[in-house]
Protein backbone atom coordinates (compact mmCIF):
# COMPACT_ATOMS: atom_id res chain seq x y z
CA UNK A 1 0.00 0.00 0.00
CA UNK A 2 1.18 3.05 -1.22
CA UNK A 3 2.32 5.83 2.20
CA UNK A 4 0.09 8.63 2.30
CA UNK A 5 0.23 11.62 4.16
CA UNK A 6 -2.91 9.99 5.90
CA UNK A 7 -1.24 6.95 7.35
CA UNK A 8 1.60 9.11 8.77
CA UNK A 9 0.25 10.96 11.37
CA UNK A 10 -1.96 7.97 12.99
CA UNK A 11 0.25 4.71 11.76
CA UNK A 12 -0.96 3.90 15.89
CA UNK A 13 -4.33 3.86 14.73
CA UNK A 14 -4.36 0.50 13.34
CA UNK A 15 -2.62 -1.08 16.61
CA UNK A 16 -5.43 0.57 18.26
CA UNK A 17 -8.43 -0.38 16.44
CA UNK A 18 -7.53 -4.09 14.98
CA UNK A 19 -8.12 -5.27 12.00
CA UNK A 20 -11.99 -6.05 12.58
CA UNK A 21 -12.39 -2.57 11.71
CA UNK A 22 -11.27 -2.71 8.64
CA UNK A 23 -14.02 -4.84 7.17
CA UNK A 24 -16.88 -2.80 8.61
CA UNK A 25 -19.18 -2.74 5.67
CA UNK A 26 -19.13 0.98 3.49
CA UNK A 27 -18.49 1.11 0.28
CA UNK A 28 -22.03 1.78 -0.84
CA UNK A 29 -23.31 -1.40 -1.10
CA UNK A 30 -26.73 -2.72 -2.10
CA UNK A 31 -29.16 -3.04 0.66
CA UNK A 32 -32.90 -5.40 0.69
CA UNK A 33 -30.44 -8.62 -0.52
CA UNK A 34 -29.34 -6.88 -3.41
CA UNK A 35 -32.27 -4.50 -4.26
CA UNK A 36 -30.34 -1.92 -7.17
CA UNK A 37 -33.30 0.66 -6.09
CA UNK A 38 -31.65 1.00 -2.37
CA UNK A 39 -27.96 2.46 -2.00
CA UNK A 40 -26.58 1.77 1.56
CA UNK A 41 -24.59 4.54 2.74
CA UNK A 42 -22.78 4.50 5.94
CA UNK A 43 -22.31 7.21 8.44
CA UNK A 44 -19.85 7.90 11.06
CA UNK A 45 -20.76 10.17 13.53
CA UNK A 46 -20.47 10.99 17.79
CA UNK A 47 -23.78 10.72 18.55
CA UNK A 48 -22.97 7.68 20.87
CA UNK A 49 -25.53 5.79 23.14
CA UNK A 50 -27.27 7.96 25.95
CA UNK A 51 -28.47 11.26 26.36
CA UNK A 52 -30.65 13.75 24.27
CA UNK A 53 -28.29 13.69 21.34
CA UNK A 54 -28.41 10.40 20.60
CA UNK A 55 -31.69 10.59 21.03
CA UNK A 56 -32.78 13.24 18.56
CA UNK A 57 -29.96 11.77 16.32
CA UNK A 58 -32.08 8.21 15.86
CA UNK A 59 -35.38 10.14 15.55
CA UNK A 60 -33.81 12.21 12.56
CA UNK A 61 -32.26 9.17 10.95
CA UNK A 62 -35.40 7.25 11.36
CA UNK A 63 -37.41 9.82 9.66
CA UNK A 64 -34.87 9.88 6.77
CA UNK A 65 -34.58 6.27 5.93
CA UNK A 66 -38.61 6.63 6.23
CA UNK A 67 -38.76 9.63 4.20
CA UNK A 68 -35.91 8.55 1.46
CA UNK A 69 -37.00 4.75 0.74
CA UNK A 70 -34.35 4.80 -1.89
CA UNK A 71 -31.71 5.10 0.45
CA UNK A 72 -30.63 3.33 4.02
CA UNK A 73 -27.73 4.83 6.07
CA UNK A 74 -26.11 3.12 8.90
CA UNK A 75 -24.80 4.62 11.74
CA UNK A 76 -21.22 3.59 13.50
CA UNK A 77 -21.13 5.96 16.12
CA UNK A 78 -18.20 6.22 18.38
CA UNK A 79 -16.62 8.70 21.19
CA UNK A 80 -14.62 11.65 19.81
CA UNK A 81 -11.24 10.36 20.16
CA UNK A 82 -12.08 7.15 18.39
CA UNK A 83 -13.97 8.79 15.71
CA UNK A 84 -10.38 10.65 15.09
CA UNK A 85 -8.73 7.00 15.32
CA UNK A 86 -10.90 4.86 13.12
CA UNK A 87 -11.86 7.50 10.18
CA UNK A 88 -8.12 7.78 9.62
CA UNK A 89 -7.76 3.92 9.40
CA UNK A 90 -10.40 3.62 7.03
CA UNK A 91 -8.99 6.37 4.77
CA UNK A 92 -6.01 4.69 4.89
CA UNK A 93 -7.69 1.61 3.76
CA UNK A 94 -9.63 3.16 0.95
CA UNK A 95 -12.68 2.15 2.82
CA UNK A 96 -13.85 5.14 4.58
CA UNK A 97 -17.82 5.96 5.27
CA UNK A 98 -19.59 7.85 2.45
CA UNK A 99 -20.29 10.84 5.10
CA UNK A 100 -18.43 11.51 8.25
CA UNK A 101 -18.27 14.38 10.91
CA UNK A 102 -14.71 15.16 11.17
CA UNK A 103 -12.74 17.73 13.17
CA UNK A 104 -10.78 20.09 10.75
CA UNK A 105 -7.07 19.27 11.68
CA UNK A 106 -8.01 15.66 10.38
CA UNK A 107 -9.24 16.73 7.64
CA UNK A 108 -6.93 19.46 6.44
CA UNK A 109 -4.73 16.03 6.18
CA UNK A 110 -6.92 14.13 4.21
CA UNK A 111 -7.84 17.23 1.83
CA UNK A 112 -4.15 17.84 1.26
CA UNK A 113 -3.97 13.71 -0.13
CA UNK A 114 -6.78 14.43 -2.39
CA UNK A 115 -9.24 11.90 -0.58
CA UNK A 116 -12.14 14.56 0.21
CA UNK A 117 -14.66 16.31 -2.01
CA UNK A 118 -14.96 19.78 -2.58
CA UNK A 119 -17.88 20.93 -1.00
CA UNK A 120 -17.93 24.17 -3.02
CA UNK A 121 -19.94 22.58 -6.28
CA UNK A 122 -22.27 20.59 -3.72
CA UNK A 123 -22.75 24.10 -2.28
CA UNK A 124 -23.82 25.77 -5.69
CA UNK A 125 -25.71 22.94 -6.90
CA UNK A 126 -27.80 23.30 -3.43
CA UNK A 127 -28.45 26.68 -2.49
CA UNK A 128 -30.01 25.37 0.98
CA UNK A 129 -26.75 25.22 2.72
CA UNK A 130 -25.91 28.92 1.65
CA UNK A 131 -28.98 30.10 3.45
CA UNK A 132 -28.29 28.14 6.60
CA UNK A 133 -24.91 28.98 7.04
CA UNK A 134 -23.38 32.36 6.76
CA UNK A 135 -20.42 32.52 4.17
CA UNK A 136 -17.88 33.37 7.06
CA UNK A 137 -18.45 29.16 8.78
CA UNK A 138 -18.10 27.78 5.25
CA UNK A 139 -15.45 29.67 4.08
CA UNK A 140 -13.85 28.99 7.74
CA UNK A 141 -13.81 25.38 6.55
CA UNK A 142 -11.56 26.09 3.76
CA UNK A 143 -8.16 24.43 2.65
CA UNK A 144 -5.19 26.60 2.56
CA UNK A 145 -6.15 26.74 -1.65
CA UNK A 146 -9.70 27.57 -1.14
CA UNK A 147 -11.36 24.21 -1.21
CA UNK A 148 -14.37 23.59 1.08
CA UNK A 149 -13.26 20.49 3.21
CA UNK A 150 -16.63 20.17 4.89
CA UNK A 151 -19.55 21.68 5.54
CA UNK A 152 -19.45 23.05 9.38
CA UNK A 153 -21.84 21.20 11.96
CA UNK A 154 -21.32 21.76 15.48
CA UNK A 155 -19.63 24.85 16.71
CA UNK A 156 -17.36 25.46 19.35
CA UNK A 157 -16.66 28.72 21.80
CA UNK A 158 -14.60 28.88 25.07
CA UNK A 159 -16.04 29.66 28.57
CA UNK A 160 -13.72 31.00 31.19
CA UNK A 161 -16.83 29.50 34.43
CA UNK A 162 -16.53 31.22 37.15
CA UNK A 163 -18.55 30.73 40.69
CA UNK A 164 -20.00 34.22 41.35
CA UNK A 165 -20.89 32.89 45.21
CA UNK A 166 -17.49 32.19 45.84
CA UNK A 167 -16.61 35.28 43.97
CA UNK A 168 -19.15 37.59 46.51
CA UNK A 169 -18.01 35.91 49.36
CA UNK A 170 -14.25 36.56 48.56
CA UNK A 171 -15.16 40.01 47.00
CA UNK A 172 -13.25 39.09 43.92
CA UNK A 173 -13.82 40.72 40.46
CA UNK A 174 -13.41 38.61 37.65
CA UNK A 175 -10.66 38.53 36.17
CA UNK A 176 -9.92 40.97 33.13
CA UNK A 177 -5.85 40.79 32.24
CA UNK A 178 -3.29 38.43 33.31
CA UNK A 179 -2.33 40.36 35.77
CA UNK A 180 -5.76 39.85 37.28
CA UNK A 181 -5.85 36.06 36.42
CA UNK A 182 -2.13 35.71 38.52
CA UNK A 183 -3.43 37.80 41.35
CA UNK A 184 -6.63 35.72 41.73
CA UNK A 185 -4.80 32.84 41.58
CA UNK A 186 -2.65 33.57 44.85
CA UNK A 187 -5.82 34.54 46.47
CA UNK A 188 -7.24 31.42 46.56
CA UNK A 189 -4.69 29.67 46.84
CA UNK A 190 -4.68 31.91 50.59
CA UNK A 191 -7.91 30.75 51.01
CA UNK A 192 -7.64 27.00 50.62
CA UNK A 193 -8.76 26.57 47.33
CA UNK A 194 -7.47 26.69 43.72
CA UNK A 195 -8.67 29.44 41.36
CA UNK A 196 -8.98 26.96 38.54
CA UNK A 197 -9.41 23.04 37.95
CA UNK A 198 -9.48 20.48 34.66
CA UNK A 199 -9.77 16.93 33.28
CA UNK A 200 -5.61 16.43 33.70
CA UNK A 201 -6.03 12.57 33.69
CA UNK A 202 -7.59 13.16 29.77
CA UNK A 203 -5.16 15.70 28.77
CA UNK A 204 -7.78 18.63 28.27
CA UNK A 205 -5.08 21.12 27.46
CA UNK A 206 -6.11 21.71 24.16
CA UNK A 207 -8.47 24.63 24.42
CA UNK A 208 -6.02 26.24 27.20
CA UNK A 209 -2.98 26.15 24.77
CA UNK A 210 -5.07 28.09 22.33
CA UNK A 211 -6.44 30.79 24.46
CA UNK A 212 -2.67 31.38 25.63
CA UNK A 213 -1.56 31.95 21.92
CA UNK A 214 -4.32 33.82 21.07
CA UNK A 215 -3.18 36.44 24.46
CA UNK A 216 0.38 36.04 23.39
CA UNK A 217 0.81 35.58 19.92
CA UNK A 218 -2.16 36.50 18.19
CA UNK A 219 -3.83 34.57 15.15
CA UNK A 220 -1.43 35.06 12.22
CA UNK A 221 1.53 33.71 14.35
CA UNK A 222 -0.01 31.19 15.27
CA UNK A 223 -1.79 30.54 11.92
CA UNK A 224 2.41 30.03 10.40
CA UNK A 225 3.16 27.81 13.67
CA UNK A 226 0.26 25.21 12.86
CA UNK A 227 0.61 25.15 9.04
CA UNK A 228 1.98 27.69 7.56
CA UNK A 229 5.71 28.41 7.17
CA UNK A 230 6.72 28.67 10.68
CA UNK A 231 5.74 25.15 11.97
CA UNK A 232 9.40 24.60 13.14
CA UNK A 233 9.74 27.52 15.12
CA UNK A 234 7.94 26.40 18.47
CA UNK A 235 11.09 27.66 19.79
CA UNK A 236 11.37 30.58 18.51
CA UNK A 237 10.48 33.71 20.68
CA UNK A 238 9.31 35.57 18.15
CA UNK A 239 5.83 33.39 17.49
CA UNK A 240 4.59 33.18 21.11
CA UNK A 241 4.96 29.59 22.28
CA UNK A 242 8.06 30.13 24.48
CA UNK A 243 5.87 33.16 25.97
CA UNK A 244 2.69 31.32 26.37
CA UNK A 245 4.49 28.27 28.00
CA UNK A 246 6.36 31.02 30.33
CA UNK A 247 3.00 32.49 31.31
CA UNK A 248 1.55 28.89 32.18
CA UNK A 249 4.20 28.13 34.15
CA UNK A 250 3.65 31.59 36.19
CA UNK A 251 0.63 30.41 36.96
CA UNK A 252 1.24 27.06 37.66
CA UNK A 253 3.43 28.02 40.12
CA UNK A 254 1.48 30.00 41.62
CA UNK A 255 -1.18 27.44 42.83
CA UNK A 256 -3.81 27.61 39.34
CA UNK A 257 -4.36 23.92 39.72
CA UNK A 258 -5.14 21.99 42.47
CA UNK A 259 -2.23 18.68 43.57
CA UNK A 260 -2.36 15.53 41.38
CA UNK A 261 -4.98 17.38 39.13
CA UNK A 262 -3.18 15.29 36.28
CA UNK A 263 -4.89 12.16 37.64
CA UNK A 264 -7.88 13.62 37.65
CA UNK A 265 -10.73 12.68 35.03
CA UNK A 266 -12.79 15.44 33.49
CA UNK A 267 -15.62 13.94 35.24
CA UNK A 268 -13.55 14.13 38.57
CA UNK A 269 -12.94 17.81 38.29
CA UNK A 270 -16.16 18.92 37.25
CA UNK A 271 -17.35 17.41 40.57
CA UNK A 272 -14.61 19.34 42.51
CA UNK A 273 -15.40 22.66 40.69
CA UNK A 274 -19.32 21.45 41.68
CA UNK A 275 -17.78 21.42 45.51
CA UNK A 276 -16.61 24.72 45.32
CA UNK A 277 -13.21 23.35 45.78
CA UNK A 278 -12.07 25.35 42.31
CA UNK A 279 -13.49 28.87 41.42
CA UNK A 280 -13.24 28.83 38.02
CA UNK A 281 -12.78 26.21 35.12
CA UNK A 282 -11.82 26.96 31.02
CA UNK A 283 -13.38 24.84 28.42
CA UNK A 284 -15.48 24.96 25.43
CA UNK A 285 -19.55 25.48 25.55
CA UNK A 286 -20.51 21.45 26.34
CA UNK A 287 -19.31 22.21 29.61
CA UNK A 288 -22.53 23.40 30.99
CA UNK A 289 -24.18 20.05 30.76
CA UNK A 290 -21.68 18.13 32.67
CA UNK A 291 -21.39 20.82 35.68
CA UNK A 292 -25.04 20.43 35.84
CA UNK A 293 -24.53 16.23 36.04
CA UNK A 294 -22.15 17.59 38.39
CA UNK A 295 -24.05 19.47 40.68
CA UNK A 296 -27.31 20.05 39.80
CA UNK A 297 -29.64 23.32 38.83
CA UNK A 298 -28.63 24.97 41.86
CA UNK A 299 -24.88 24.89 41.05
CA UNK A 300 -25.61 25.72 37.27
CA UNK A 301 -27.26 28.94 38.77
CA UNK A 302 -24.09 29.84 40.29
CA UNK A 303 -22.26 30.21 37.25
CA UNK A 304 -21.09 32.77 34.52
CA UNK A 305 -19.37 33.05 31.22
CA UNK A 306 -16.49 35.25 30.93
CA UNK A 307 -13.85 35.87 28.08
CA UNK A 308 -10.35 34.81 28.58
CA UNK A 309 -8.10 38.29 29.96
CA UNK A 310 -6.02 40.36 27.59
CA UNK A 311 -2.18 40.50 28.10
CA UNK A 312 -1.91 43.61 28.15
CA UNK A 313 2.32 42.45 27.98
CA UNK A 314 2.26 41.02 24.90
CA UNK A 315 1.44 43.47 21.83
CA UNK A 316 0.89 40.26 19.44
CA UNK A 317 -1.81 39.09 21.02
CA UNK A 318 -5.48 39.71 20.28
CA UNK A 319 -7.74 39.87 23.17
CA UNK A 320 -11.04 40.00 20.83
CA UNK A 321 -10.25 36.29 19.66
CA UNK A 322 -12.55 33.61 20.74
CA UNK A 323 -11.40 30.11 21.12
CA UNK A 324 -13.58 27.95 19.01
CA UNK A 325 -15.28 28.66 15.61
CA UNK A 326 -15.76 25.86 13.36
CA UNK A 327 -14.12 23.14 14.42
CA UNK A 328 -16.05 20.18 13.17
CA UNK A 329 -18.03 19.45 10.08
CA UNK A 330 -19.28 17.11 7.75
CA UNK A 331 -16.73 15.16 4.98
CA UNK A 332 -17.51 13.14 2.08
CA UNK A 333 -14.83 10.49 0.38
CA UNK A 334 -14.41 10.99 -3.47
CA UNK A 335 -14.79 8.09 -5.78
CA UNK A 336 -18.46 7.69 -4.67
CA UNK A 337 -20.39 7.50 -7.40
CA UNK A 338 -23.07 9.51 -8.08
CA UNK A 339 -26.10 7.59 -6.50
CA UNK A 340 -23.86 6.92 -3.10
CA UNK A 341 -22.41 11.08 -3.44
CA UNK A 342 -26.55 12.15 -3.74
CA UNK A 343 -27.60 10.22 -0.80
CA UNK A 344 -24.44 11.69 1.28
CA UNK A 345 -26.00 14.88 0.13
CA UNK A 346 -29.55 13.95 0.91
CA UNK A 347 -28.26 12.97 4.32
CA UNK A 348 -26.07 15.97 4.64
CA UNK A 349 -29.05 18.36 4.15
CA UNK A 350 -31.07 16.15 6.76
CA UNK A 351 -28.32 16.75 9.55
CA UNK A 352 -27.83 20.50 9.14
CA UNK A 353 -31.47 21.49 8.45
CA UNK A 354 -31.72 24.31 11.36
CA UNK A 355 -34.82 22.45 12.82
CA UNK A 356 -33.80 19.79 13.70
CA UNK A 357 -30.77 21.64 14.92
CA UNK A 358 -32.72 24.03 17.29
CA UNK A 359 -33.90 20.84 18.89
CA UNK A 360 -30.40 19.84 19.72
CA UNK A 361 -29.33 23.54 20.96
CA UNK A 362 -32.33 23.39 22.95
CA UNK A 363 -30.54 20.60 25.15
CA UNK A 364 -27.97 22.49 25.74
CA UNK A 365 -25.03 19.92 24.83
CA UNK A 366 -24.34 21.12 21.01
CA UNK A 367 -24.14 24.74 19.44
CA UNK A 368 -25.40 24.90 15.96
CA UNK A 369 -22.55 26.37 13.23
CA UNK A 370 -25.52 27.89 11.32
CA UNK A 371 -28.84 29.85 11.53
CA UNK A 372 -31.76 28.76 13.63
CA UNK A 373 -33.78 30.17 16.51
CA UNK A 374 -34.09 28.08 19.74
CA UNK A 375 -35.99 28.13 22.43
CA UNK A 376 -33.66 29.73 24.74
CA UNK A 377 -35.81 28.79 28.35
CA UNK A 378 -35.10 25.41 27.65
CA UNK A 379 -31.61 26.05 28.12
CA UNK A 380 -29.18 27.54 30.96
CA UNK A 381 -27.76 30.44 31.23
CA UNK A 382 -24.32 29.84 30.63
CA UNK A 383 -24.92 27.91 27.28
CA UNK A 384 -27.10 31.21 26.24
CA UNK A 385 -24.07 33.17 26.92
CA UNK A 386 -21.95 30.60 24.84
CA UNK A 387 -24.11 31.17 22.14
CA UNK A 388 -24.42 34.62 22.42
CA UNK A 389 -20.49 34.65 22.41
CA UNK A 390 -19.80 32.48 19.20
CA UNK A 391 -22.75 34.19 17.24
CA UNK A 392 -20.84 37.82 17.98
CA UNK A 393 -17.24 36.78 18.22
CA UNK A 394 -15.27 38.65 15.87
CA UNK A 395 -12.05 36.51 15.50
CA UNK A 396 -12.31 32.68 15.90
CA UNK A 397 -8.70 30.38 16.61
CA UNK A 398 -9.63 26.42 16.95
CA UNK A 399 -8.63 24.84 20.09
CA UNK A 400 -5.12 22.94 19.36
CA UNK A 401 -6.55 19.24 18.69
CA UNK A 402 -7.92 20.86 15.81
CA UNK A 403 -5.60 23.27 14.63
CA UNK A 404 -2.14 21.95 15.00
CA UNK A 405 -0.98 18.53 13.30
CA UNK A 406 -2.08 15.77 15.61
CA UNK A 407 1.40 14.78 16.75
CA UNK A 408 2.36 18.48 17.51
CA UNK A 409 -1.61 18.79 19.70
CA UNK A 410 -0.33 15.42 21.08
CA UNK A 411 3.22 17.03 22.14
CA UNK A 412 1.34 20.21 23.65
CA UNK A 413 -0.87 18.42 25.55
CA UNK A 414 0.19 15.35 26.68
CA UNK A 415 4.01 16.18 27.07
CA UNK A 416 4.41 20.22 27.64
CA UNK A 417 1.66 21.50 29.60
CA UNK A 418 1.46 18.45 31.95
CA UNK A 419 5.22 18.27 32.43
CA UNK A 420 5.05 21.85 33.27
CA UNK A 421 2.81 20.80 35.52
CA UNK A 422 4.45 18.10 36.92
CA UNK A 423 7.54 20.25 37.28
CA UNK A 424 9.43 17.64 35.61
CA UNK A 425 10.11 20.04 32.40
CA UNK A 426 10.97 23.64 32.62
CA UNK A 427 9.50 25.86 29.83
CA UNK A 428 12.52 25.17 27.78
CA UNK A 429 12.37 21.79 27.73
CA UNK A 430 8.61 21.70 27.56
CA UNK A 431 8.70 23.76 24.26
CA UNK A 432 11.65 21.86 22.95
CA UNK A 433 9.69 18.78 22.97
CA UNK A 434 6.76 20.29 20.74
CA UNK A 435 9.44 21.73 18.64
CA UNK A 436 11.06 17.98 18.28
CA UNK A 437 7.48 16.84 17.32
CA UNK A 438 6.98 19.42 14.36
CA UNK A 439 10.18 18.59 13.17
CA UNK A 440 10.22 15.21 13.15
CA UNK A 441 6.24 16.03 11.57
CA UNK A 442 7.79 17.94 8.63
CA UNK A 443 10.68 15.50 8.20
CA UNK A 444 7.85 12.43 7.46
CA UNK A 445 6.55 14.70 4.94
CA UNK A 446 9.55 15.03 2.76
Amino acid sequence: MKKTKGTMFLIVAILFLGAGALAFAGGGAQAGGGDAKVVEIRYMGTETVGGALNELFTAMLDKFNKDNPDIRVQADLLPSADLRTKITVEMAAGNPPEISCCITSYANEFMRDNKIEDWRPIIQANPEFSRWFLKKNIDAMAYRDGRIMMMPTEASIDGLYYNTEIFRKYGWQPPKTYDDLLDLTKKAKAAGITLMVTGGKDIRFAWLASALMARTAGKAKTDALTGGDAMDQWDNPNYGFVTAMTKFKELVDAGLYPRGVLGMSSSEADQAFARGEAAMYFEGAWKGDNFKTAGGQEFIDKLERIDFPAFTDCPDGDPSIHIGGNIWGMMIPVGLNDRQKDAAIRFAKAYCDPVYNAKLQETGARVFAGVTDYDRTKTMKIFNQCVDAYVKAPVYMYSMDSYAVPSVDLAIKQTAMPGIVSGEFSVAQAVAEVNKAAKDYLASRK
